[in-house]
């Protein structure tokens, strides 16, 4: 990519960003200061409001019941949202909660751009996500390529929602898929939208990283109006991210460059993609008697790239010392090959090898990638991410005071694939070097009847009896990419006759290099349906003494019945003192991703002629049924809680809470299962299309079992000293242990699917210590924000090895976080601040490449699995305006 188109697009980004701030500055300008004194005034009321005293609608369905109340424990933050350094929904989390962890899968094809959180070490697609109340959609992506942690899961896309848009954050830190459904086994985050009807607000922001890269514009407003009696509230939010990178040079390079190649430094960039999105919500009520109509919804869509691995154009010796080994000692000289095979071009005449195919000449024409790319070439991987969503619904109360909600959503996220600056090298020089390599798409629907009725039969409460039913679809589809993106071209294998007479053979990479368009043996259009029906049933039995059952049955369309329960309770001892706890079972079903992923690349094994399949089959294949594999189950857990509840008084509260979790049937990606003669033979018996070009297979499948436990302390005060201003001081503590309990074997001995490699960073790769101690203090106009972050150690295990040199332990980390703010006029608010303040770095990677992969490292520095981002330090400056 040329600097002058970089600059182009710059001067084009620069003045699409000014013209948006400019639009939203005029709408706010016209508006006078006394909306935005109310705007104001509700803020400050919600910021005073002790935390222990907010009512939750997470983990109950009682109306009266606050965090401290409550049976299970339950986190809310909303004047918190505001004070985060950064706007992102998924940093906000991590700040405020944590357990909450995400890494950074710099170059893991589309989990570089939809990034997997965790929750208590337990996947996103255990993690339950609201949007008021309601069910959020699905990213489409299968993390296929993500780390040990969430390998092949499917959760919502969190940076889908603008934190401009939220009023409040709820996070239930317990299992709730007896209440929920499924999903709701690490715990549930329901994230509440705005609704004021009046006020304007329009937030800038700026930074970048120390060293310069990373630059990070954002802008971002909330309107809200009066609709009638009822209200709308507007939120948008744009964003544009310049890539940061980390980095160094690719050994091989410093030999590329002897021989006069012109390469930039590095030829592969690891960290931060390019990244630019806008988003749009809408949330809104109008009255209707005593009741009311209400919706609301999303609309976004973001485009982001990165780089893939550096392809050399020659072959190249790498010298002693240029990649260390452990210890400091030099590893030995390794001499590597040009990246993409010479193709041949002209025939022999009448020459055929033993398989009938033409012979072709070492002495013609040829054709190399360097005709395209002379320096070798970087390719570059991007997305387009679309999604949006709507949720219309009606509820209110009857006259005998049964409350009631009906609703129906339908969510839609679509990922569209393309890669530029490569070629499809079976294709020789008919090859495309900009590719379409198709989309994934996740589509639902749900229906929702949820009703609830305070009974009054003599107990300390009335007995609040809540009752639901429940319709879903879920569907997901892999769209086709371009012919040339997949397609087996005519020199992707070739026996070439030297001048002596003696032969060889020269196989290429098959589809665009780098990721292989989806083909139509990847095409899939699969959907699901599922009933549901649940009763929920809580009440105070005596003065201080709670009791929650609960219980759900779900009917899905592929694997048929699942019933859960739960029971909580609290007792408070004292007006000070209470314990809590509770027990429950839950499930996650399999997505449609899991279930209808299918993807075949083209390889020849062992240098043959012959190209194979390394197919990824669906569990219910006529394939996949041949080696084993069984329709997927749902995941199944069994969770305890107990928790201790201290309020003392003086704004001081304090909770303490352990946790168990285990999940059985954990589902995972096989291992590979290698395709013989004898059962390509029974396969094509069996009816299966592609039986004879198949050499690797593997599927989805329930196959291992974990236990988490862990202990939560959260610790708030606060604290109006007058002359000396507002403080609220938070500490949250976090510690967190999985381990893998148990294995589903093969017929030979070795593990289905998780093998010592994966079983070891699934334990080891999530921090078992973590807490966050925060302190926001306020006078007059003037602010601040402190926040320091620690991150316990964690173990990484490479290549399966479990000791040696490829396992690595990471020291613990810390951060801290700054933020000075002043208010001007009540209306205007400006704050520079610093996100890592002391530009703290994860420890590097240690580890000997050449020993590990045979092949030269490729510049990565930092573990994508490190909880304390490798960008270094930040600084940003921002500013707010209300109206």
């Amino acid at each position: 990519m040329s600097l002058a188109l970089d600059q182009r697009r710059n001067v084009r980004r620069q003045g699409r960003l000014w013209l948006l701030a400019s639009s939203m500055a005029a709408l706010v300008a016209g508006f006078g200061a006394t909306a935005a004194q109310a705007a104001e005034a509700a803020t400050a009321a919600a910021a005073e409001e002790p935390a222990g005293d907010t009512i939750i609608v997470t983990g109950t369905r009682r109306t009266d019941r606050t965090v401290t109340e409550s049976a299970v424990p339950v986190d809310v933050f909303s004047s918190e949202i505001k004070t985060q350094a950064s706007p992102s929904l998924q940093t906000i989390l991590k700040n405020l909660v944590p357990s909450f962890n995400q890494q950074r899968n710099a170059g893991a094809d589309g989990s570089a751009f939809v990034r997997p959180p965790t929750l208590r070490g337990l996947p996103p697609d255990e993690i339950l996500v609201l949007v008021n109340g309601k069910r959020m959609h699905r990213s489409a992506l299968v993390q296929v390529a993500g780390d040990s942690l969430t390998a092949g899961s499917q959760g919502p896309d969190l940076s889908q929602l603008p934190s401009v848009a939220l009023a409040r954050i709820e996070v239930l830190r317990d299992g709730a898929a007896a209440q929920y459904g499924s999903d709701a086994i690490a715990g549930v985050i329901n994230l509440g939208l705005r609704t004021n009807d009046s006020g304007y607000e329009i937030n800038g922001r700026y930074g970048q990283t120390y060293k310069g890269d990373g630059q990070d514009y954002q802008i971002s407003g909330n309107a809200g109006f009066k609709l009638g009696e009822g209200y709308i509230n507007i939120s948008a939010e744009y964003i544009d991210q310049g890539p940061f990178n980390r980095a160094a040079q690719r050994p091989d390079a410093a030999p590329l460059t002897a021989l006069g190649y012109t390469l930039p430094n590095p030829v592969t960039r690891y960290g931060q993609p390019k990244n630019q999105a806008y988003r749009f919500v809408v949330n809104s009520a109008i009255p209707v008697g005593d009741n009311e109509i209400y919706f609301f919804g999303n609309y976004g869509r973001a485009k982001a790239e990165v780089d893939f691995n550096y392809r050399r154009p020659v072959t190249v010796t790498v010298s002693p010392g240029a990649v260390p080994a452990p210890g400091g000692t030099a590893a030995p000289s390794q001499t590597f090959g040009k990246s993409i095979p010479t193709v041949y071009l002209d025939t022999i005449a009448g020459q055929f090898d033993s398989s009938g195919r033409p012979v072709y000449s070492a002495t013609g024409r040829t054709f190399e990638a360097s005709e395209f790319f002379p320096n070798g070439f970087t390719p570059i991987f991007l997305s387009s991410n679309e999604d949006y969503s709507g949720v219309i619904g009606y509820r209110g109360e009857t006259g005998f005071g049964m409350k009631f909600d009906f609703s129906a959503a339908a969510g839609t996220n679509k990922i569209r694939y393309t890669m530029t600056d490569t070629l499809n090298p079976s294709l020789g020089p008919q090859s495309p070097t900009d590719f379409y390599l198709g989309s994934l798409q996740q589509n639902e629907t749900n229906i929702n009847l949820d009703l609830s009725y305070p009974l009054a039969i003599g107990l300390a409460s009335p007995l609040n009896i809540a009752a639901g039913l429940e319709f879903r679809r879920e569907s997901y589809i892999v769209g086709l990419g371009q012919l040339e993106s997949y397609q087996l071209g005519p020199y992707a294998s070739q026996t070439v006759q030297n001048a002596d007479g003696t032969r060889f053979v020269s196989n290429k990479p098959i589809g665009a290099n780098g990721f292989p368009g989806y083909g139509p043996d990847a095409a899939a259009d699969g959907s699901r349906t599922s009933y549901s029906a649940y009763l929920d049933l809580e009440a105070d039995l005596v003065e201080g003494v709670t009791l929650g059952l609960a219980g759900r049955y779900d009917h899905f369309s592929d694997f048929g019945d699942t019933v859960n329960g739960k029971a909580s309770g609290r007792w408070a001892i004292t007006s000070a003192i209470a314990i809590r706890g509770a027990v429950s079972t839950g499930f996650r079903a399999p997505t449609p991703g899991q279930n209808f992923t299918a993807n075949v690349q083209t390889a020849f094994p062992g240098g043959s002629v012959v190209p194979v399949a390394v197919a990824t089959v669906t569990p219910v294949s006529v394939t996949g049924r041949y080696f084993g594999s069984i329709p997927l189950k749902p995941e199944k857990s069994f969770s305890l809680s107990g928790g201790l509840v201290l309020t003392p008084g003086g704004g001081f509260t304090a909770t303490l809470d352990f946790y168990q979790i285990e999940v059985r049937d954990r589902i995972g990606l096989s291992s590979n299962f290698t395709v013989t003669a004898a059962d390509r033979t029974a396969l094509a018996a069996l009816g299966v299309a592609n039986a004879s070009d198949l050499g690797v297979v593997t599927y989805f499948t329930n196959a291992f079992r974990t236990r988490t436990q862990g202990v939560d302390l959260v610790v708030s005060h606060r604290a109006d000293t007058g002359s000396l201003g507002t403080f609220n001081t938070s500490l949250a503590v976090n510690y967190n242990k999985t381990k893998v309990t148990d294995r589903t074997l093969r017929a030979n001995g070795t593990p289905l699917a998780i093998d010592d490699q994966r079983r070891n960073n699934i334990e080891g790769l999530n921090p078992r210590w973590r807490f966050v101690l925060a302190e926001s203090w306020k006078l007059g106009m003037f602010d601040a924000t402190g926040r320091l972050n620690f991150y316990g150690g964690i173990t990484s295990y490479n290549s399966g090895a479990t000791t040696g040199a490829t396992v690595q332990n990471f020291r613990p980390d810390i951060s801290f976080d700054l933020e000075v703010g002043v208010t001007i006029k009540e209306n205007y608010r400006f704050a520079i601040g610093g996100e890592n303040l002391f530009n703290r770095y994860p420890e590097r990677e240690q580890r000997n490449l050449f020993a590990q992969t045979g092949a030269p490292a490729n510049g990565r520095l930092y573990n994508d699995a490190s909880p304390l981002s490798y960008a270094g330090g930040f600084w940003y400056i921002r500013g707010q305006a209300k109206f």
